[in-house]
C-alpha cells in the first residue's frame, strides 16, 4: 500500500473518530439525510427526488486516490447526466476555501457538485458521521449509489461502480409523486416566507458590497428552498460570484445552472443577463451569455423579448451601436407591456450614447 493511500486510510479514521457503529448502513438500506454544510459547486440538492439516482462520494483534496479518481466520476457524471443522474462530492474535513481553490483548479475535470461537510460546532462532519461511519468505512473515496426508491444501491471505490448498475438504476420508474391536478398550491407558486426572507436578505447584501455575509446567506437560502424554487438560490450564488469578480467560476456554475435548468428557459434568460449586467463585463461572460440567449432569441413566446434584450446588450458592451439599437426594437415588439418602459428606456440609451469600443471601458 503506498503511502497516498496510507494517510488517506489514516486521516478518514481520524476525521470519523471511534464512536461508530460500524457497518450499520448498508445495502438496501434507505439513504440517510443530505447533511452538508455548504454548497462549494453546482445547484443544492435539499432531499432526494424520486425520479433521480445519485452518487454521494467522499474525497478529500490531499488524497491521492481521490484526485485520480475525479476525472473518472466526472466522466460518469457528463454520460449520465441528461438521464437523471445527480453526482456529488463531497468534501471531508475541508475548508471551503481550500475546497474551492482546489476545484477551480481542476476546471473541466471535474464539473459536478461539490460539498463542503458541516463541522459547525466542532463537530467531525454530520456527513462524515451519518454516512461513511455508519457504513464502517474507514477510507477515502468511497462512493455511495442512491436509487429512485432512496435506497443505498452500492457502497465502495468509485473506480469499481460498474455502469451496467447505474443504467439499470436508471431505468427503473421515478416515485417521485406526482404534480397535483387541481389548483396550485401555495408551496408550488410561490417560496416559504422564510425562504424569501433569506432572499430578500442576500439581495440586499449583495447591493451593499456584504459578499461574506452573502455567501452565509444563500447557503441557509438552498436549504430553505423547495425543489420548485431551487432556481433562486442558483442565481444569487451566480450574482455573488460576479460581484466577486471571479469570471471564470461564474462561466463554470452558469453552465451547471443551464444543465440543471435546461427546460426553463425564464431561468435560462436570467442566468444570461446577470453575466452582462456589470457595465465592465468581460468578453468572455459577453460570449457566454450569448451562447445561452442566441437560441432562446429565435424562438416565439414570452422568454424571446429578454433574450433579445441581452443581446442587444452584448452588441452595446462589444461596441456595435447599430446591432444594439436594432435588437433592442426587436425585444420591445415582442416584449409584454408590463416590461416595455424599461426595455424602451434602454433603447433610448443605446439611440444617444455612444458605446465603448472594444476594450474600453464601458458606461
Amino acid at each position: 500500500m503506498n503511502l497516498g493511500i496510507i494517510r488517506a486510510l489514516a486521516v478518514a479514521v481520524s476525521v470519523l473518530g471511534t464512536q461508530v457503529c460500524w457497518g450499520a448502513l448498508k445495502v438496501g438500506d434507505p439513504a440517510p439525510k443530505l447533511a452538508v454544510g455548504s454548497w462549494v459547486q453546482g445547484e443544492a440538492v435539499t432531499e432526494f427526488a424520486g425520479d433521480k439516482v445519485y452518487i454521494v462520494e467522499f474525497w478529500a483534496t490531499w488524497c491521492g486516490p481521490c484526485v485520480a479518481a475525479i476525472p473518472h466520476l466526472n466522466g460518469v457524471h457528463q454520460k449520465f447526466k441528461d438521464r437523471g443522474l445527480v453526482v456529488i462530492g463531497q468534501n471531508l474535513g475541508e475548508d471551503a476555501a481550500t475546497i474551492k481553490a482546489f476545484v477551480r483548479r481542476m476546471g473541466s475535470k471535474m464539473t459536478y457538485r461539490v460539498t463542503k461537510d458541516d463541522t459547525a460546532g466542532g463537530d467531525k462532519g454530520r456527513m462524515a458521521k451519518t454516512w461513511l461511519a455508519a457504513a464502517g468505512q474507514n477510507g477515502i473515496p468511497c462512493g455511495f449509489v442512491v436509487s429512485k426508491q432512496g435506497k443505498i444501491a452500492y457502497i465502495g471505490h468509485p473506480m469499481s461502480l460498474k455502469e451496467s448498475l447505474l443504467e439499470t438504476l436508471l431505468a427503473e420508474p421515478s416515485t417521485k409523486p406526482d404534480a397535483p391536478s387541481g389548483p396550485a398550491t401555495d408551496a408550488a407558486t410561490a417560496p416559504s416566507p422564510k425562504a424569501a426572507e433569506l432572499a430578500r436578505r442576500a439581495e440586499a447584501e449583495l447591493a451593499a458590497n456584504q459578499l461574506d455575509q452573502a455567501e452565509n446567506t444563500i447557503a441557509e437560502l438552498h436549504r430553505a428552498l423547495s425543489e420548485n424554487f431551487r432556481h433562486l438560490g442558483g442565481l444569487l450564488e451566480l450574482e455573488l460570484i460576479l460581484a466577486r469578480k471571479q469570471p471564470a467560476d461564474a462561466i463554470q456554475l452558469s453552465k451547471m445552472l443551464c444543465e440543471d435548468f435546461a427546460k426553463n428557459p425564464a431561468m435560462l434568460n436570467g442566468v444570461a443577463a446577470r453575466l452582462v449586467a456589470a457595465p465592465d463585463a468581460s468578453s468572455a461572460l459577453c460570449a457566454a451569455a450569448g451562447k445561452i440567449a442566441t437560441p432562446i432569441s429565435t424562438a416565439a413566446g414570452d422568454p424571446q423579448a429578454p433574450a433579445l434584450a441581452t443581446l442587444a446588450r452584448i452588441a452595446w458592451l462589444g461596441g456595435d451601436q447599430a446591432r444594439a439599437v436594432e435588437l433592442q426594437a426587436k425585444a420591445i415588439a415582442v416584449s409584454a407591456k408590463p416590461d416595455l418602459p424599461a426595455r424602451q428606456a434602454v433603447l433610448g440609451v443605446y439611440q444617444q450614447e455612444r458605446p465603448a469600443a472594444a476594450g474600453e471601458p464601458s458606461r
